[in-house]
């Protein structure tokens, strides 16, 4: 069976890379379309990671053991020229890489227990680093918003449960706003995800029961979301571009999509109306692993699919629609093999703006 490493959908939703033994592979995330035309597949080797810069030319990448490059260092991609443009390399005493963040303006580098942020992609340079808690998956989320550029970065605080939000714009070398610390979960933060603005953030612990969704800017909690009763590892959490829902993956085989529109309402909630937890408006079986969750395009008033990437390599996308009672249904999935895909595509790669 044809596996993958890694997956990862850009920050905008509009498309995705997949790492592998044999590299990686970009694709528009929906309509499904393969970026990249078989004969210009990189030579980088193996690859762990890998993450695309919007939509643009540039992949950031990192080996696998034993690949072309060494654990702690990234490299730039550009995919125009076929070619490797840039090696960003973290001193070695830190560790491998175990995550990468990649915006428009900024490239945050984790290791186990240190955070590099660099100025990208024009002139990189290193901006910061610092200590943090210890993170050896590299639990992560950054958000840009295209229209202020705004970009922010949340992980793992140091104290256990916690989410500390920064804004990656007021960086500088010698000092840092003081970032937002949420104590949102009592037990180990297993996934983060922020929705483009960064204005909303969401998190869940190793219990996997519930997911939180918080104000970034107030700290104050909006909703408690109730994935189920049994303990079950969180694989993915992701927004939707316009904030009105959250998709949530776990091991015990399902989707979840909760809608989120109404924050206001939450917020004149008792503790106690928020602690009894808000259903899922739909509920999809899925018994693979899930690397990576995004929504195809749509507004506030109307949801249209969610697009599911698995480790085994298989792309899932499921539309929604709503009956006259406001119940939301899903239609049969399509349903695609990634690496069949792009090896039978014999159309040339399309240009990338």
């Amino acid at each position: 069976m044809s596996t993958i490493s890694h997956a990862a959908i850009t920050l905008e939703q509009s498309g995705f890379t997949t790492a592998d033994r044999n590299g990686f592979q970009m694709y528009q995330l929906f309509p499904l379309h393969y970026r990249m035309h078989e004969h210009f597949v990189p030579d980088v080797g193996p690859v762990r990671i890998a993450k695309q810069m919007g939509v643009s030319n540039k992949v950031c990448y990192v080996s696998m053991m034993n690949g072309k490059y060494s654990q702690n260092n990234v490299i730039v991609f550009n995919v125009e020229t076929n070619s490797d443009e840039t090696e960003i390399t973290t001193p070695s005493r830190y560790g491998a890489v175990t995550n990468i963040q990649v915006s428009h303006n900024r490239l945050a580098v984790f290791t186990a227990t240190r955070l590099f942020v660099y100025q990208f992609p024009d002139n990189i340079n290193q901006i910061r680093s610092e200590d943090i808690r210890p993170n050896p998956k590299g639990i992560s989320a950054m958000s840009y918003d295209p229209t202020t550029s705004a970009c922010y970065l949340a992980y793992p605080g140091f104290k256990t449960g916690s989410i500390q939000i920064m804004n990656l714009n007021t960086l500088t070398a010698r000092e840092s706003k003081s970032p937002v610390v949420i104590d949102a979960h009592v037990t180990e933060i297993v996934q983060v995800a922020l929705n483009c603005q960064g204005t909303l953030v969401a998190s869940g612990s190793t219990k996997g029961t519930v997911i939180r969704v918080y104000d970034a800017r107030t700290k104050g909690m909006l909703y408690e979301l109730r994935r189920g009763s049994v303990h079950a590892h969180l694989q993915c959490l992701a927004f939707s571009p316009c904030s009105s829902y959250l998709a949530v993956a776990s091991d015990k085989g399902t989707l979840h999509v909760f809608g989120i529109r109404d924050a206001e309402p939450q917020k004149r909630m008792t503790v106690l109306e928020r602690n009894l937890g808000s259903s899922s408006i739909l509920k999809i079986q899925l018994d693979r692993q899930v690397l990576a969750l995004g929504f195809s395009k749509q507004t506030a008033k109307s949801l249209t699919g969610l697009v599911a990437i698995c480790s085994d390599a298989s792309y899932w996308r499921y539309h929604f629609s709503k009956d006259v009672n406001g119940k939301v249904h899903s239609s049969p999935p399509f349903y695609e093999e990634l690496l069949e895909f792009s090896a039978d595509a014999s159309f040339f790669r399309t240009p990338l703006d």
